[in-house]
C-alpha cells in the first residue's frame, strides 16, 4: 500500500525544475536584432517587444524566458537597435540611488558657483543617457527601434 507521500509529482510542479530558460544574452541580442529586421521596424511598448523577442526565442528553445529589466538592459549595448525613453517629472523627493533605465551607477552633475563652491544639480547614468534633478524622472514608456548602424570608416588609398 503506498504511502502518502509516495505518489509521483504532477509533470512540472513538484520536480523542482523551473518551466522556463534564462538565454545567453548573445542570443536575445541576436533575436532582438532578428525581431526588428524582419517583422515591425519599431514597438511603442517593452511589453510588445518582449513578446515578439521571446517568440523568437522560443523557435529554436520552447522554454526560453526573458523579462523586460534584462533585455532593456541587453538591448542598450546592441548595435542595430535603439532605445528610446519618455519620462514625467515627479515631486518625489527620495534619493534615486540606481538608474531606472539600466540599473546602472549614477554619479552626480555638479555645478560651480560665482563663489566657488559646487551645487549637486542632478544625477546622470554612466550607461544610458538617463539623467534627474530636483523633480525626479520616471519613465513611463519605452520604445524599441531600428537603428541605422554606422558605415564602415572610408579609407583614403
Amino acid at each position: 500500500m503506498p504511502e502518502k507521500g509516495d505518489a509521483d509529482p504532477p509533470p512540472g510542479r513538484g520536480d523542482r525544475t523551473p518551466g522556463y530558460r534564462v538565454p545567453d544574452g548573445d542570443l536575445v541580442r541576436r533575436a532582438a536584432r532578428r525581431v526588428l529586421r524582419s517583422g515591425r521596424s519599431s514597438y511603442r511598448s517593452q511589453a510588445a517587444f518582449r513578446e515578439a523577442v521571446e517568440r523568437e526565442l522560443r523557435r529554436t528553445d520552447g522554454l526560453a524566458a526573458i523579462g523586460g529589466s534584462r533585455l532593456r538592459r541587453l538591448v542598450l549595448e546592441t548595435p542595430g537597435v535603439r532605445l528610446s525613453v519618455q519620462y514625467t517629472e515627479r515631486d518625489d523627493g527620495r534619493p534615486v540611488e540606481r538608474c531606472p533605465v539600466c540599473d546602472g551607477e549614477l554619479r552626480p552633475v555638479r555645478n560651480r558657483t560665482l563663489t566657488g563652491e559646487t551645487l549637486v544639480l542632478g544625477q546622470r547614468c554612466s550607461r544610458c543617457d538617463y539623467w534627474t534633478h530636483r523633480r525626479r524622472r520616471v519613465p513611463i514608456r519605452y520604445t524599441f527601434s531600428r537603428a541605422a548602424r554606422p558605415s564602415a570608416p572610408r579609407t583614403v588609398p
